[in-house]
């Protein structure tokens, strides 16, 4: 077979290079058309794919999905053995959440070491990077060198080298709160989420940018904590004609901190968010609320007992403690 013109293996290359999700087979015949895609370019593809310059896997639908590989990273895959290509493109097809070697052995259903030796073999090419998962932290996990981890790999910014950074959550708490309260004990207004947001971007205590999925975070934990309140409703009020108004959702300090723990901090009327609509009779009532009575079938605390309201305050610190974790 004759060997493709110069202008169809550039028309190839152009048009795999224009797209980083890939181009399929059917939008090559498209393109090309039937027959020259049969005699020209085919043996285009072949050829980049035994030069490692293309990837090709099933494509949704059908057909098979070509995608142009770097030629920098094609240089550095040459000379490797059939199964450490097995090994590279499984730890490509995991992307940026990584694969565990163990993983990588049940899919390609190769020997242990032999995974082992593909790994240090890539490893020591730049073709792949070993990263530590605050999930797995004894096992190997393995990603592309050029990938950056996703949160569910690193933790995002809460947590340092592997370890959730309280001191840090900490301080970042502690801006947003002052804030909530100083604007709703000083100027009797709430405060949005957005605008907390821009306080702690512009403090300097976060090194990394943090989204509003961040900032909602810590506003959870402030709300979990008894510290702040967020409003069912947006609130009515003026906004600076400079930029859009904030979109919520909108925090309030908490009239009263709980400082203590005992029969009448745990009742639920103080939080209930039906509270206004509650009376004897009525289709909400506290003859017919079951938080109410689970709480009066609670034994009882005796304010007078020290022992007995320490207990309770640390049973509830333990509580927060351990929950802070998982709301991040």
């Amino acid at each position: 077979m004759a060997a493709a013109p110069a202008s169809v293996k550039q028309a190839v290359l152009d048009l795999l290079a224009s797209s980083a999700r890939g181009v399929t087979d059917e939008m090559l015949t498209e393109k090309f058309g039937l027959e020259r895609m049969q005699s020209l370019v085919l043996p285009v593809l072949n050829t980049m794919m035994q030069a490692n310059r293309l990837n090709s896997r099933a494509a949704e639908g059908g057909g098979v999905l070509f995608t142009l590989v770097d030629e920098q990273v094609a240089s550095k895959l040459q000379g490797l053995s059939p199964e450490m290509m097995m090994v590279y493109h499984e730890i490509e097809r995991a992307g940026s959440n990584g694969i565990s070697s163990g993983e990588i052995k049940k899919k390609t259903n190769i020997q242990q070491n032999t995974v082992t030796k593909a790994t240090k073999e890539l490893d020591r090419r730049s073709l792949i990077k070993r990263v530590k998962s605050i999930h797995q932290k004894t096992q190997k996990i393995w990603m592309l060198y050029d990938l950056m981890p996703s949160t569910a790999i690193t933790g995002g910014p809460w947590y340092t080298d592997n370890e959730f950074d309280h001191e840090f959550v900490t301080e970042i708490c502690k801006i947003a709160e002052s804030q909530v309260k100083e604007e709703w004990e000083v100027n009797g207004r709430p405060t949005s989420l957005q605008e907390v947001d821009r306080r702690i971007a512009g403090s300097g205590v976060s090194q990394e940018a943090l989204s509003n999925a961040h900032i909602r975070q810590i506003l959870n934990r402030l709300v979990f904590d008894g510290k702040v309140e967020e409003l069912a409703a947006p609130p009515m009020l003026p906004h600076s004609s400079d930029r859009p108004p904030d979109a919520g959702p909108w925090f309030k300090s908490c009239a009263l901190a709980v400082t203590h723990y005992d029969r009448f901090t745990s009742l639920p009327c103080g939080v209930c968010p039906v509270f206004d609509q509650c009376a004897p009779g009525g289709v909400v009532s506290p003859e017919s609320c079951v938080y109410l009575n689970q709480w009066w079938e609670e034994p009882d605390l005796h304010p007078a007992d020290p022992d007995s309201t320490a207990d309770a305050n640390a049973a509830a610190a333990a509580r927060s403690s351990m929950a802070v974790e998982d709301m991040f």
